[in-house]
């Protein structure tokens, strides 16, 4: 168990049992692989295919599909929007002393 100091100066109980959340930032360029990524209605899946190699030959296992369930797909997100999404709360706890993982 950890313990904190609340506004009172009285240490309290602090559960050090905490969730990893995963977000990804996809930025669009001029050559951007439209047709290699595709992002899940709810804002959270994002899925990745890519064609197979030809010159690995007509018996190929090369694997082309990948499928992730996130916290959050931002996608052409701004800084500002990221930083208020992923590390606002990390940077905040990181100033007030504590160690920079995030809890919800």
């Amino acid at each position: 168990m950890m313990w904190r100091k609340n506004s009172n100066k009285h240490l309290t109980r602090m559960s050090t049992r905490k969730k990893v959340h995963a977000f990804v930032r996809v930025r669009p360029t001029d050559d951007f692989a439209h047709e290699m990524i595709r992002y899940g209605d709810d804002n959270k899946t994002i899925d990745i295919h890519l064609k197979k190699d030809a010159r690995r030959g007509v018996v190929n296992n090369q694997q082309t599909d990948w499928s992730f369930k996130l916290d959050g797909v931002l996608h052409d997100a701004s800084q500002d929007l990221v930083y208020e999404t992923v590390a606002k709360d990390v940077v905040s706890q990181a100033l007030d002393g504590y160690n920079g993982n995030w809890a919800r």
